[in-house]
C-alpha cells in the first residue's frame, strides 16, 4: 500500500473497556472508523489527550436519573481540555453471566457505582440476598467475570458488552426508570470553535456576597440567553466554597455570549470556558451495527 492509500483512524479515549457506554457514545459521534484507546481512569483518559496518544476524549459528564458524574467535573477543573461535541445516549443495562450460569446461583453482581444506582430498586427486589460489589467500568465487570470463570457473578452493563466477551443477557432493560440517558462531552486537547456550535459550557466561582449567584445570572437573562444547567461542586480549596458549572445555548462565537462572560468578570472571581459545540437535537438509542462489533 502506498503512503498516500493511508488512511489514518482517530484515537479516541475514553474511560472504560470496549461495549462500555462511552465507546458507544464515541462511534456514535465519530462513526465505526476509529481506534479506542480505554483508560482505568478519567485522569488516564485526560493524559492520553494531553501527551498526544489520542486526538479525542469522550467523558459523561451527567445522567438524567442520577445527576452529574462528580469526578469528571472536579477532572474539567484543572485540566485544560475543551468541549467540541456532545452526544446523550438512552442507557439499557442488561444482567450478564457466564452461559453456564443460572440465575438463582448468582451470588456477587459487579458494575460501576452508577450502573448499580441506576438500578437499585432492581436489585434491592430481586438480589437483597446478594454481594453488589463497585468496579470502575460497567464493561469493565463483565471482562472481569469472563476471564475469573467465576460462575456465581453477574454484571450490569450494555448488550454489546455482553456479546462483544461471548457472555449471557440474563435480563435486559433493568434499569429503575427506562427513561433513562446519560449526556457525554467530547474534548479536543484544543480550542476550537466548530461550525453551527449553539450550545456552550463554562465554570466559574463568585465570591460569598448576598445576591452574587444572581448577578450572575442577571447576565444571562438581559441578553435572552437560556440556561439549560447549573450545578455546584465544592472548590476543594476551602471549606463551603463552591464552583458553578453552567450549560447555555449560544455559542462562543456568539456576541451576546461575548457580551455575558465579559460582563461575567465583574461579579466573579473566575470564569473558565469548558466548550462550545452543537447540541444534540435527538437522544440516541445505539444501534449495533456488524461492522462496529470487534472481535475480541
Amino acid at each position: 500500500m502506498e503512503e498516500s492509500d493511508y488512511e489514518y483512524r482517530k484515537k479516541i479515549a475514553l474511560q472504560g473497556e470496549i461495549g462500555s457506554f462511552s465507546e458507544m457514545a464515541a462511534l456514535q459521534y465519530f462513526g465505526p472508523s476509529v481506534d479506542i484507546l480505554s483508560g482505568n481512569s478519567f485522569e488516564e483518559v485526560a493524559e492520553m489527550v494531553k501527551r498526544g496518544i489520542a486526538d479525542y476524549a469522550v467523558l459523561p459528564i451527567e445522567n438524567s436519573q442520577t445527576g452529574g458524574i462528580n469526578n469528571v467535573h472536579d477532572l474539567l477543573l484543572t485540566e485544560n481540555l475543551f468541549a467540541i461535541g456532545e452526544v446523550i445516549l438512552k442507557i439499557e443495562h442488561c444482567l450478564i453471566t457466564h452461559p453456564d450460569t443460572k440465575l438463582e446461583k448468582v451470588e456477587r453482581i459487579y458494575s460501576h457505582p452508577q450502573a448499580l444506582a441506576q438500578c437499585e430498586k432492581y436489585l434491592l427486589r430481586n438480589f437483597s440476598r446478594c454481594q453488589i460489589i463497585p468496579v470502575y467500568d460497567t464493561a469493565g465487570s463483565i471482562k472481569q467475570i469472563k476471564e475469573s470463570g467465576d460462575l456465581k457473578a453477574a454484571g450490569i452493563a450494555s448488550s454489546r458488552a455482553a456479546y462483544y466477551y461471548g457472555m449471557q443477557i440474563l435480563e435486559k432493560g433493568i434499569e429503575d426508570n427506562p427513561s433513562n440517558f446519560t449526556r457525554f462531552l467530547v474534548f479536543s486537547p484544543q480550542t476550537q470553535i466548530p461550525e453551527m456550535s449553539n450550545k456552550t459550557s463554562i465554570i466559574f466561582a463568585v465570591v460569598s456576597v448576598p445576591g452574587a449567584i444572581y448577578r450572575c445570572l442577571k447576565e444571562f437573562a438581559l441578553r435572552e440567553i437560556n440556561l439549560t444547567r447549573l450545578e455546584s461542586r465544592p472548590s476543594k480549596r476551602k471549606p463551603w466554597e463552591y464552583v458553578f458549572y453552567m450549560d447555555f445555548e449560544k455559542g462562543l462565537a456568539d456576541n451576546a455570549t461575548q457580551e455575558a462572560l465579559k460582563a461575567l468578570d465583574k461579579c466573579t472571581t473566575f470564569v473558565k470556558v469548558i466548550g462550545t459545540y452543537k447540541a444534540q437535537a435527538n437522544l440516541f438509542t445505539f444501534i449495533e451495527h456488524p461492522s462496529e462489533t470487534p472481535s475480541p
